[in-house]
């Protein structure tokens, strides 16, 4: 078969596309024919940086996927051949990014019959990303206040929608037109534009000084550190990143505050609770064909253009996902 290969890391362009093996489907494996993945930004940081030694090259990056099951395990039992699925695969096997991918059936849901494939591989990284941040790591509580930071970012454009449907009150960040637009769109309640407002003034003053329960930083660096300042008596602050070393965590100490750092391919790179995210992804089928979620593509880029939708997804001026068709 045809993959977009990285044979070494580096950039963008650094990419091949080659024959790469036909995988083998294990126990618990979905074959699943390729019609459309994503990029995110753990693409681009692994072109960049690997994985260590859990991922030697070359090796093919892609992790999400929409797309058609050509063959199944044999202890496969809740899907078959023919059906149309999602999934995010494993960062410690060839990704999407290639005609056929291996994704383990736990991990897996029927797409939604309303999206095309499109959008559909838009969806699953993201979306599992944002359901497990604000109900497995924050707890939301219907009502409460969120502070979703760079709302019209992959992760943040669907966790607004999620905190909506929570009845919260959500507050979130952006600096253009077009990302405060969308977030507008998206139903939050107050769009701080972070290029020429103080955050933590503006948050202090929507909340009336308590600051947020719930924080969830997707972007990390001086925007943790400004997230700690941002989380009330007791709150729950979640990031995406890891804190840099030199964040004074220990001031969320007289907050009595929460710190949870979300990973979600955690549970496929440690064989953890797989079937967690084929749960969520089955209820964000079912939210979407109801037409209470949407996922917002801005950019689609065909299989043979990838390095091209790595260097916009580097820009981090992207509303929403970029899409990349393969089949």
């Amino acid at each position: 078969m045809k993959a977009m290969v990285v044979p070494e890391l580096g950039e963008p362009e650094v990419m091949q596309m080659r024959d790469w093996p036909t995988p083998e489907p294990g126990e618990h494996d979905l074959l699943v024919e390729v019609h459309a993945t994503s990029v995110n930004p753990k693409d681009c940081h692994m072109r960049r940086h690997g994985l260590g030694k859990r991922l030697t090259l070359p090796f093919v990056l892609g992790y999400d996927v929409s797309g058609v099951v050509k063959a199944v395990g044999p202890k496969v039992e809740q899907f078959r051949v023919g059906d149309e699925v999602y999934a995010s695969p494993s960062l410690v096997r060839p990704g999407a990014n290639a005609e056929l991918v291996l994704v383990d059936e736990r991990t897996a849901a029927l797409k939604p019959t309303n999206l095309d494939h499109v959008h559909a591989a838009a969806m699953p990284l993201v979306t599992i990303t944002a359901w497990e941040s604000l109900h497995h790591r924050a707890h939301l509580h219907s009502g409460e206040t969120v502070l979703i930071h760079a709302g019209a970012g992959g992760v943040g454009h669907i966790a607004i929608q999620l905190a909506k449907l929570h009845e919260c009150q959500v507050i979130t960040t952006a600096s253009r037109d077009e990302s405060i637009e969308q977030c507008t769109q998206l139903g939050a309640d107050a769009v701080i534009n972070y290029a020429n407002e103080n955050v933590v003034d503006r948050v202090t003053e929507l909340t009336g000084g308590r600051g947020c329960p719930v924080v969830l930083d997707a972007v990390g660096g001086e925007v943790f550190n400004e997230s700690m300042r941002c989380l009330a008596p007791h709150g729950r602050l979640v990031t995406l990143l890891p804190p840099p070393a030199d964040a004074p965590i220990h001031k969320l100490f007289s907050r009595g505050a929460t710190l949870a750092l979300e990973f979600m391919s955690a549970a496929t790179l440690h064989k953890t609770r797989l079937s967690a995210q084929g749960e969520v992804l089955r209820t964000v089928t079912e939210l979407v064909e109801a037409e209470r979620l949407k996922v917002h593509v801005s950019h689609v880029f065909p299989l043979e253009a990838l390095a091209e939708a790595h260097r916009q997804q580097e820009t981090r001026h992207t509303v929403g996902k970029i899409a990349v068709t393969v089949k």
